[in-house]
């Protein structure tokens, strides 16, 4: 399937997840490069092969209730959580969770070296090969190494279980800052305030619109930069991707 085709196919599955969340009152912002393609293009980034969506907790499990009994549609995965029809292993909405941590810098590490942790103990055989171990410190990289076979001995369940306390319960501080804590490690490292998510608003998608934070520039130049509106190709997910693709694995 040609990267157009693909593109069509997920702006179909993103209108039927808007179309659920307008139903339901359910709040969500796009995130990452479909947030950028929105603002940059009002449509997709011109080598985007998936689309990203950011919820706080709460709206995350208003959806989960909604879509429980749902005939058509599912969130798939452990800790990274996708918005799929069933049926369908090649289109996706990425669903990145926001929870609250800690404004203290102690308490934050604590939490994001936790998180992190936990996620490369839950790595597979394809995601920890194209780990970048490389730029870390030889401590880190013994660290993250002892991490992902320590993983091994403990199920898959477990081991989610221990990162969804972790993301929910521990150093959350007063809840004014929060962590999309099931992002990929850069992205859990740019907390951002919580205040940033108490309005939406629509902007144009192609044909339609979709919603996003009334902050949404305060959000783009905390993972891009000032100049996010300049065009940079960024394909470093791509090889997962046709790794989730060809194995319709759920679980990365």
């Amino acid at each position: 399937m040609d990267l157009k085709e693909t593109q069509k196919n997920l702006f179909t599955l993103m209108c039927a997840f808007d179309g659920i969340c307008q139903a339901q009152n359910i709040h969500y912002t796009l995130h990452g490069g479909t947030l950028l393609g929105a603002v940059r293009e009002k449509g997709f980034i011109p080598w985007d092969d998936d689309m990203d969506i950011m919820m706080t907790r709460q709206e995350f499990e208003k959806l989960q209730m909604v879509l429980a009994d749902d005939p058509c549609y599912h969130i798939a995965g452990m800790i990274k959580k996708q918005f799929r029809k069933k049926g369908d292993n090649l289109h996706w909405v990425d669903i990145f969770i926001c929870d609250p941590i800690s404004e203290k810098k102690l308490p934050q590490k604590l939490k994001l070296l936790t998180l992190t942790l936990l996620d490369v103990m839950n790595r597979d055989k394809h995601t920890i090969a194209l780990s970048d171990f490389s730029k870390y410190s030889k401590g880190k990289q013994l660290a993250f190494k002892a991490a992902y076979w320590c993983g091994k001995l403990l199920s898959s369940n477990c081991k989610c279980r221990l990162y969804d306390k972790v993301s929910r319960r521990y150093w959350t501080g007063s809840g004014k800052i929060y962590v999309r804590s099931n992002d990929q490690y850069k992205g859990r490292q740019k907390v951002f305030p919580a205040k940033w998510l108490d309005q939406y608003m629509s902007i144009p998608f192609a044909t339609t619109e979709f919603s996003v934070s009334a902050r949404y520039h305060d959000l783009l130049v905390s993972f891009y930069g000032e100049n996010y509106m300049t065009p940079i190709k960024d394909d470093r997910n791509s090889v997962v991707h046709d790794i989730v693709r060809a194995e319709g694995d759920s679980s990365l």
